[in-house]
């Protein structure tokens, strides 16, 4: 613990004699964790548009017209219990009409007052969890129909549920190798922060060493220096993406740009955060922050240590 004490002890002058050096480090370590804190999100809010994408419905059942309600349930409630299926919506004839009138009234208003009740069927949306999973879908409500007078039309583009699937699967790949490539640039960034730094004291690590300073006597104070860098330069990180979060959310939350924002991304399933979250997501940070700034040193110093 005497040990502990005089090491901090140690970083405490090191730091303060680093002067402009010591800034420069919680800068770079500040600068790396906000942009890849920046990534994060982009790649996490990508994620969740592309899952609404893919879990909105690609399989249409279209039942012919006079077929009762307690039949299409009855269908609804079967298919809804396959492993595959995320969710069915089921469109009444009525709905179907007054979906296709707002969306003429809008297009084409002659067609909008023209339309009989009687020409659009009830329907059924399936949505699935995984894009991967229609053709199954597909091939067993097609056997359906083939038994099932009262199945007249099946909609989807196998096309378009294969494009969506090779898609999504180069964008996924894409973006991991892209944050991949982007952590390992800011790790070896701030490794070479690290390694100058240890490079000016280059000297004094040699007299600490022929002095007879152990190991971990000289390595320590240079650990406990890149954690603390570590630490408050994530801690500032997270406070500016935190006052830039709440100046567009709270303060621009009437400006065009974030009600086109809200619009484009509010209908996707966010996590429900409260106050304990973000107590955990501010320690997890702090903790890596710290993590990482010890790493880069001991890293670093090994190859100034015999």
């Amino acid at each position: 613990m005497s040990s502990f004490k005089r090491a901090f002890k140690n970083t405490t002058k090191q730091i303060k004699r680093s002067g402009w050096l010591a800034i420069a480090s919680v800068f770079v370590m500040t600068l790396a964790f906000f942009i890849s804190s920046i990534f994060t999100i982009i790649a996490f809010t990508s994620n969740l548009f592309l899952n609404s994408i893919e879990n909105k419905p690609h399989i249409y059942v279209f039942f012919k017209s006079g077929t009762s309600e307690e039949e299409i349930i009855k269908k609804q409630n079967e298919w809804q219990n396959l492993p595959e299926v995320a969710t069915i919506e089921y469109t009444t004839e009525s709905q179907a009409l007054e979906e296709f009138k707002d969306v003429q009234e809008r297009v084409n208003p002659d067609i909008a007052e023209t339309i009989r009740s009687d020409v659009l069927p009830a329907s059924l949306g399936i949505r699935l969890y995984s894009i991967s999973d229609a053709e199954n879908i597909i091939n067993l409500v097609t056997e359906e129909q083939e038994t099932n007078e009262n199945i007249f039309a099946i909609r989807f583009s196998k096309e378009t549920i294969d494009t969506i699937r090779t898609l999504f699967y180069w964008i996924r790949l894409g973006g991991g190798i892209l944050m991949g490539l982007l952590l390992l640039v800011i790790f070896f960034f701030t490794l070479l922060t690290v390694e100058f730094r240890t490079f000016i004291r280059s000297e004094e690590i040699g007299i600490m060493q022929l002095v007879g300073g152990s190991l971990w006597f000289i390595r320590l104070p240079f650990i406990i220096e890149g954690m603390i860098y570590g630490l408050v330069g994530a801690l500032i990180s997270t406070l500016t993406l935190s006052l830039i979060g709440y100046y567009v959310l709270v303060v621009e939350r009437n400006s065009n740009a974030v009600t086109f924002v809200y619009n484009l991304l509010g209908g996707l399933k966010w996590p429900s955060i409260n106050l304990l979250d973000v107590v955990l997501g501010v320690l997890a940070v702090a903790v890596l922050g710290a993590l990482i700034g010890a790493f880069n040193s001991i890293v670093a110093i090994r190859r100034y240590i015999n």
